[in-house]
């Protein structure tokens, strides 16, 4: 990419699979250029995933053995934590990641309840699910999850699972991320999370762009942050309503190459 033109935002926050991360271990060479590109305009380009800190150290490192710079500033993790850039490396951001920690130990028992009365209604329903890993690892990240044999079932469970949230007023949220079902502590998720993030690194939020292409970037999309926002051709087709109704970009394109047609589009930059 080649050009002066400056973006309409200072901040590049994305989500993983199936946005940037494609058959969940590939960005695209043309994305890294972009990326690289803004970097090299001063403009933060973070990550907002599910993925652990570790995968994403372990996929950066692989770009950089192939001769690229470090092109993330910095990431969210378990769409709870967040690590800050230092030179090649990362390092947690505190207190916000002990806080973090120091809360779901005190939530744990509760969300780990409440995931069970959810498969409990998916198996009443008839459904196929089961968790998606043993309580030890959703502890350590996070994200007591259920994996479904549809999306549609997904959808169903997760609904009634926010139905019951709400009606309970537990301190928990959920999400989807197409045949997974996830319950958490409602402090955190990608939107608080990239608002804290935008806070320490001070950019305005209406100077943040997020783009995600799944139900579970929703809080980082939805403009009750007041990010702008954008998808992929990639998304399902509610997701782009309430980005098109929010005034985001639908991109006509999937995953990395939406990203960067996104990236074109807002920036003002031409293709090399």
């Amino acid at each position: 990419m080649t050009g002066t033109a400056t973006p309409a935002f200072q901040m590049i926050a994305m989500d993983l699979d199936g946005t940037i991360l494609e058959g969940g271990e590939l960005i695209r060479a043309e994305l890294i250029e972009a990326l690289t590109a803004l970097s090299a305009q001063g403009i933060h380009c973070v990550t907002a995933t599910g993925r652990p800190y570790l995968f994403q150290e372990e996929l950066i490192g692989i770009y950089q053995a192939e001769g690229y710079g470090v092109f993330f500033d910095a990431l969210i993790a378990d769409e709870r934590e967040i690590f800050l850039r230092d030179g090649d490396a990362f390092v947690p951001h505190h207190p916000w990641n002990d806080t973090v920690r120091e809360r779901w130990a005190q939530l744990f028992d509760g969300a780990m309840t409440m995931i069970e009365e959810s498969r409990l209604e998916a198996v009443s329903r008839g459904y196929t699910v089961d968790y998606l890993f043993p309580a030890e690892i959703a502890f350590e990240r996070g994200l007591p999850t259920l994996l479904f044999e549809t999306a549609r079932e997904a959808a169903e469970i997760e609904r009634w699972t926010q139905e019951q949230l709400r009606e309970r007023q537990l301190p928990y949220a959920s999400n989807r991320n197409v045949r997974i079902v996830q319950v958490f502590d409602a402090l955190v998720g990608k939107g608080p999370v990239l608002n804290e993030l935008a806070r320490i690194m001070s950019v305005p939020n209406d100077q943040v762009l997020a783009i995600g292409d799944s139900t579970n970037d929703y809080s980082m999309l939805d403009g009750g942050f007041g990010f702008q926002c954008a998808t992929l051709d990639n998304a399902e087709d509610e997701l782009k309503y309430i980005i098109r109704s929010n005034g985001g970009y639908v991109a006509s394109k999937a995953a990395g190459l939406g990203v960067v047609e996104t990236i074109r589009h807002l920036s003002g930059i031409p293709a090399k």
